[in-house]
């Protein structure tokens, strides 16, 4: 399964978007805008966003959206993605919300376990947001800035102008930045998606218009008397034997992503935490489903698998931040009190200085 796609911004002006799907363009992502150092949106944002985001939609292609991104933390990238997903709260995305991580400017200082940090937080965030999550970037790029290993869990959308993908596995490939298509006036990024993507989001209400209920999170659920196996990493010849002898007990998983994507085995994967440590599962309708829990009532489904330990996991991460949190909190009060120590000197020094300049004028 192929579909044809493009990405747009203010670069590709004024569109025709009839004469775009009439040419057999299937899906469009449009840039929402750039993201700043510290996350935010309102300033970059992209003068075509609206016009395009309605025009593709009235010409019934599946529409996606993306952000550009100069985020330098993980704060700064679930701004980001918040201030995103506002913008694009009045429409309907059938295709990923995704995370355009190309700036090397930016990046190449930063280490690849950083950039790879400040990515997964707005692709979470996202996620949390009711989107489906997407990382765009280049091959070199992924090579050199981003530990690609550490994001594998995520879709990828890959630019590689090459005739070949650099790296495989990519849910979508944009091979050329030189199109040319019916109702643009000049080049367009082409691209091919290898997933089908609008079923995908339209099948787990992964849209803007359809959000869990507040207070709900998504967990992973295993039942029934055929096992659900448990795996090392999305791959069916994975099982993970270390624990439970490769199966899941039934019972309620927290996941820490509610899909990975559709493998190249055709089937959806999730990534829980059980046995205190990070597993995958396949989504089968006869063993273990996608559901939603409200905060007080996932606490208890966890805790009811204290053999595995994954209730003490949760508490020792939530006891993890909320010390980072004392940490912080006291470097910022330490920094602040050494920033009005060195405006105090800088007072005394400016004092000095305009009371030397008046005793040389007397």
């Amino acid at each position: 399964m192929e579909l044809k796609g493009i990405d747009v911004s203010k670069y590709q002006g004024e569109i025709n978007w009839p004469r775009v799907a009439a040419s057999g363009v299937q899906f469009a992502f449009v840039r929402v805008g750039w993201a700043g150092y510290e996350g935010g949106i309102d300033e970059g944002r992209d003068p075509y966003f609206a016009q395009n985001m309605r025009g593709a939609l009235d010409a019934g292609l599946a529409v996606g959206a993306y952000v550009y991104s100069y985020c330098k933390t993980a704060n700064a990238a679930r701004r980001a993605a918040r201030e995103a997903a506002a913008l694009l709260a009045p429409y309907r995305l059938t295709m990923p919300l995704a995370f355009d991580m190309e700036d090397a400017a930016t990046y190449k200082p930063i280490s690849k376990g950083d950039n790879s940090i400040v990515a997964a937080a707005f692709l979470d965030e996202v996620r949390a947001l009711g989107h489906y999550p997407m990382l765009y970037t280049y091959t070199s790029f992924a090579n050199s800035c981003l530990d690609m290993d550490a994001l594998s869990g995520y879709d990828l959308w890959l630019a590689d102008y090459r005739g070949y993908m650099g790296i495989q596995g990519a849910g979508i490939w944009q091979y050329s930045s030189s199109g040319r298509v019916a109702g643009i006036a000049g080049r367009v990024d082409l691209n091919i998606a290898y997933k089908d993507y609008p079923a995908l989001i339209g099948g787990h209400g992964w849209t803007a218009d359809k959000k869990e209920d507040d207070g709900v999170m998504q967990f992973l659920e295993a039942f029934g008397e055929r096992r659900c196996e448990c795996f090392s990493r999305p791959d069916v010849n994975a099982v993970d034997k270390s624990y439970n002898n490769g199966t899941l007990a039934s019972g309620t998983y927290y996941p820490l992503m509610a899909d990975c994507g559709r493998g190249a085995d055709g089937f959806h994967w999730v990534r829980v935490l059980a046995g205190g440590s990070e597993r995958y599962a396949a989504v089968l309708d006869d063993r273990c489903r996608i559901t939603g829990l409200s905060a007080g009532d996932a606490v208890w489904a966890v805790q009811a698998q204290s053999a595995g330990g994954d209730a003490a996991v949760l508490e020792n991460k939530i006891a993890e931040l909320r010390q980072t949190n004392t940490q912080l909190t006291a470097r910022a009060a330490t920094a602040e009190t050494k920033a009005e120590q060195a405006q105090d000197l800088a007072d005394g020094y400016l004092a000095r200085i305009k009371a030397a300049s008046a005793a040389l004028e007397v």
